[in-house]
């Protein structure tokens, strides 16, 4: 397969939202679908497959979800919340907009942990 299109992808209660661009940026497909928890459990990663063999090109594809259990029952990500990774697409897990404004957190936690050794930092 030739180089790479980028696939973003968005699951929600109500919708799956699906925007494909080619290696040149050009939009080439646009598709909003029905729920993941309303399709088939394969349709998402045959969907994916199809495309990939349209467009000749491995998929990058950034996957935003409401829930990881959709995703999860896509066939899209792991239990752990990572991405699956296949012949003809490539997952990752976007991070929610939440996230995404948290950051990593303070990590207070971490700093009052007890210290061993007469480690001080």
């Amino acid at each position: 397969m030739s180089t790479r299109a980028t696939v973003r992808m968005k699951l929600t209660a109500s919708a799956t939202r699906i925007l494909v661009i080619d290696r040149y940026g050009r939009e080439i497909l646009k598709a909003q679908l029905a729920a993941a928890s309303q399709a088939h459990r394969l349709a998402a990663r045959t969907l994916l497959e199809a495309v990939a063999l349209f467009c000749n090109a491995q998929l990058r594809v950034v996957l935003s979800a409401e829930s990881e259990e959709s995703s999860c029952a896509q066939g899209l990500s792991d239990g752990f919340g990572f991405g699956i990774d296949t012949l003809h697409y490539e997952v990752e897990i976007a991070p929610s907009r939440a996230e995404r404004r948290r950051g990593i957190g303070s990590f207070r936690d971490v700093r009052g942990l007890l210290v061993i050794d007469g480690d001080k930092t």
